[in-house]
């Protein structure tokens, strides 16, 4: 009989209330060289909520229910708080998600996080990171980590944890053991030198352009169109990348330059690029209706190295994701979109995404 993999998700756990708020504005900005947008609501006014949805939420929580339906044998490596934390394991239990490395804590609530959809459909998140500051090395359950068949490393909000330390090693005694990681900003911040022998262990990195661009301090290439409108967003199968898209190549060979197997950089509504050092491939959204974007990292994330483990090519892989992410923010929370092994096989023989590719090159 077949063995289930099995997979550590390690981070942060969060309980999630999404606001729909009334009454607001969007405010853009832009210079030569950067972009940048604003929620506003009135200041000293009153504004109407339509709608309030507790859920859940935070990457490892996440991505180990999205493995969890995928037919894994998935497990959560975090830290809970005295307020919330009991809702946050019940929530995994109903899932099929081991919660037996769940560490508690008196010292604060339950990490939190009030979202704020826009009528775009996007959203502003205002996040506590209660409990998931004290999550530390001592919690990690090094002798089980070791039965991994994959480690899954999320956020971590501790700037100098010593997490990543005791993982590495780990994956040093433990070759057969694959990583995928999705830094926080505390890591990304200092840069890949800092990172050099994590990122060697990488099996699939995942980060969004800008964490790219931060993480290894070179500059993506700008696309000449950026336009909400649809009609500005086809993709041309003949070309590798659309109007759209913005050239990350460069990115990407610079990950390379420290021993990351596989790269996964997205960039939301305009689509994804993936490399394994030779080729490197592009995938556009489903499209651009969307409900609620939080969790569609996650979910991609979660459905890329599920068809990775699964064995899929990395074109497969890509599908996988946007698939997925899909599913994701056409519902409200970042864990109710998450697609089952058998809503993943069906929508993935029935899709006609044109994923292209070419030559890594700089």
């Amino acid at each position: 009989m077949k063995k289930t993999p099995k997979i550590f998700t390690i981070g942060g756990a969060t309980f999630d209330i999404f606001i729909k708020a009334a009454d607001q504005a969007i405010m853009r900005l832009s210079t030569p060289d950067k972009r940048d947008e604003w929620l506003c609501l009135r200041y000293g006014g009153k504004v109407k909520v339509e709608e309030i949805i507790e859920t859940f939420g935070g990457g490892a929580t996440n991505t180990s229910v999205a493995f969890s339906r995928m037919g894994f044998d998935a497990n959560f490596v975090g830290k809970i708080g005295s307020e919330y934390g009991e809702k946050v394991i019940n929530n995994l239990e109903k899932e099929g998600v081991c919660t037996d490395f769940v560490k508690k804590t008196s010292r604060d609530k339950t990490a939190f996080s009030t979202i704020i959809n826009t009528f775009e459909g996007d959203r502003t998140v205002l996040a506590y990171a209660g409990a998931n500051k004290y999550f530390n090395v001592k919690d990690l359950p090094v002798k089980e980590l070791e039965k991994a068949d994959f480690l899954f490393l999320n956020h971590l909000t501790e700037k100098n944890s010593k997490i990543p330390k005791v993982l590495l090693s780990i994956l040093k005694k433990n070759p057969n053991i694959k990583l995928a990681w999705n830094p926080g900003y505390e890591q990304l911040a200092q840069g890949v030198k800092k990172w050099k022998g994590l990122l060697e262990r990488t099996e699939i990195l995942f980060v969004n352009k800008e964490e790219a661009s931060l993480f290894t301090k070179t500059h993506y290439q700008l696309a000449g169109i950026k336009k909400d409108d649809p009609r500005y967003h086809v993709h041309v199968a003949s070309k590798f990348l659309p109007p759209y898209a913005d050239d990350v190549s460069e990115i990407m060979l610079e990950f390379f330059k420290y021993g990351v197997k596989n790269v996964v950089i997205t960039d939301g509504k305009n689509g994804a690029q993936v490399s394994d050092g030779e080729r490197i491939y592009f995938c556009p959204v489903l499209s651009h209706k969307r409900t609620d974007t939080l969790g569609a990292g996650d979910s991609f994330a979660s459905g890329f190295t599920s068809a990775k483990i699964l064995g899929y090519n990395l074109k497969d892989a890509l599908i996988y994701g946007t698939l997925n992410a899909n599913s994701v923010v056409n519902q409200f929370g970042a864990q109710a979109g998450l697609l089952t092994r058998a809503e993943m096989d069906k929508k993935f023989k029935s899709q006609k995404i044109c994923v292209t590719s070419a030559k890594l090159t700089s």
